[in-house]
């Protein structure tokens, strides 16, 4: 068989409104090879039952059907947040998949760890590449590399031999962007190479294939010499198509619509019993409609809307959330029953070190919440002045400029909601007495200005109350303020804050966070 050259598909917005054209006679497919494949998946597993459909119909149709992912198959719905991408990767093995490629959302669970050894790869325990592993289908990325001597972290490439007997290569292509979408720690280890340069080099390697195709979320516009490109975007969302090769290797593409397919029964079996699996474990879950930053760098560095988030819903919980409610029996009878300022004299810290994971699109649960805050802090509130909020400021916001030397430090950077405060790191921070490990009080307040306070003037003689968390309570990071607030009313609450952000976005937003989150909103200035 002659191998096909220089054919690049990258699918666009425009071809997705194509028709479906999947009915031809069997006498003419002989020799046929019909790619189906599928982006952007998400965790959605309300689509395989039509998807085996229609690998059934085209098979019927005397084709050899081989089922391809192009990447990005996990998270996004509480099917895959129910175990870390498992249940989606039995029921797309269960489905017929082939080969699918690593895309950035593959990641997002903190299983991506490997081990490297001068052998190969060694998989982690519940990693990523274990997760794969124990599938039927191949996972492909040629262009993620772990450890100094640059292994390959997954096959870069595999090999299918159709009924037929056509050798179909596929080699994976992984969107070097995944760094800084997806939380540091869990690309511990992994270089993202320049998917270009290792599509060059498997098409190399590919040589003794018929067809070499190439499997890409990483967004390319280039054509691959030797190879088929299939290139899903993420902004596209889901995607199915069918590219379908003749003998003679010209090649045809049409766009499926799957709910004009009726499901296969035993597949649509497998499925409900996930979601029912789901619905137990979650009944009840949000939707985002956006990506909330979730980057070390980013929530020790400055504001992001996932710290707007967060301080918005305690700030909230103080103002109409009920936070009285969880004020302990003594505290009511020695008449502490509620906040003991007026709402315009209220606001909401949280530190950027206690951001610990992103909030991703699609749906939320409370055990996304828990990846955010993996720590059971509680809900306080502790009155300070004025001045004493602006010391508080200046000293948390000492590890800036932001920089590999202030990681540490930066992690008491401040997230606010109810304020506006400005930090000129022109001016150095005046240090004092050391504070812990990693912070100095503050000598005098020269970097830090606040502008408003819930859009009043600061007086930085008012009281204030600092709806927080337990740990700034009792003076963690560079808050050593929080031991000098007014003992009489500061109370650390009953309430977890994970619980009480669940709250916010269910009873507040209505189980939608939306488009007002889509970006940090103004609160901190940085110059």
């Amino acid at each position: 068989m002659k191998k096909i050259i220089c054919v690049t598909l990258v699918v666009c917005l425009l071809l997705a409104m194509l028709p479906t054209a999947l009915t031809a006679a069997s006498a003419e497919n002989d020799g046929k090879t019909a790619i189906i494949y599928t982006g952007n998946l998400r965790g959605n597993i309300n689509i395989l039952p039509q998807l085996v459909t229609l690998r059934n119909q085209l098979e019927s149709q005397g084709m050899d059907v081989i089922l391809v992912d192009t990447g990005n198959y996990l998270q996004g719905t509480i099917y895959s947040a129910l175990d870390s991408g498992r249940t989606v990767i039995e029921l797309m093995d269960k489905a017929g998949y082939n080969v699918v490629a690593i895309g950035s959302h593959e990641f997002d669970f903190g299983t991506g760890v490997v081990g490297v050894e001068t052998h190969g790869i060694i998989f982690a325990d519940d990693s990523l590449g274990q997760l794969l592993e124990d599938a039927s289908f191949s996972a492909v990325s040629a262009n993620v590399v772990a450890g100094p001597d640059a292994i390959s972290a997954f096959l870069p490439y595999t090999v299918v031999t159709t009924a037929s007997g056509r050798r179909v290569g596929f080699f994976g292509l992984t969107n070097p962007g995944t760094v800084g979408r997806v939380l540091e720690s869990n690309l511990d280890g992994f270089t993202f190479q320049n998917p270009v340069t290792a599509a060059a080099q498997q098409v190399t390697a590919l040589a003794n294939a018929d067809l070499v195709v190439g499997l890409s979320n990483a967004g390319l516009r280039d054509t691959v010499p030797g190879a088929i490109l299939i290139d899903v975007a993420p902004r596209l969302g889901l995607t199915v198509g069918v590219l379908t090769i003749d003998a003679a290797g010209s090649t045809s593409h049409s766009f499926v619509n799957l709910a004009e397919l009726t499901p296969d029964t035993e597949m649509l079996v497998a499925v409900n019993y996930a979601r029912e699996a789901a619905g137990e474990a979650f009944p009840a879950f949000a939707q985002s409609r956006v990506t909330l930053e979730g980057t070390f760098v980013a929530s020790r560095s400055g504001e992001t809307n996932l710290g707007n988030l967060w301080t918005d819903a305690l700030l909230w919980f103080a103002n109409e959330g009920g936070i009285a409610n969880f004020f302990d029996e003594d505290e009511i009878d020695a008449g502490n029953t509620g906040i003991m300022v007026e709402p315009e004299n209220v606001v909401a810290i949280w530190n950027g070190g206690n951001l610990r994971d992103f909030l991703n699109t699609g749906d939320v649960t409370m055990r996304d919440l828990q990846r955010v805050l993996p720590f059971p802090n509680r809900v306080a509130v502790m009155y300070l002045t004025g001045a004493q909020l602006l010391e508080m400021l200046e000293a948390a916001t000492q590890g800036l400029p932001f920089s590999d030397a202030t990681f540490a430090a930066a992690a008491s950077f401040p997230h606010v909601a109810g304020m506006e405060f400005l930090v000129d790191t022109s001016v150095p921070f005046d240090a004092g007495e050391a504070y812990g490990q990693h912070w100095f009080r503050a000598n005098s307040i020269g970097r830090v200005t606040i502008d408003s306070i819930n859009g009043n003037d600061f007086d930085p003689d008012a009281t204030y109350a600092i709806i927080t968390s337990n740990a700034i309570f009792n003076g963690m990071d560079s808050n050593y303020i929080s031991l000098e607030r007014c003992q009489e009313y500061s109370i650390i609450t009953s309430a977890l804050v994970v619980d009480v952000v669940w709250m916010y976005i269910m009873q507040q937003l209505d189980g939608i966070i939306d488009a007002r989150y889509a970006a940090p909103q103004g609160r901190i200035t940085i110059r």
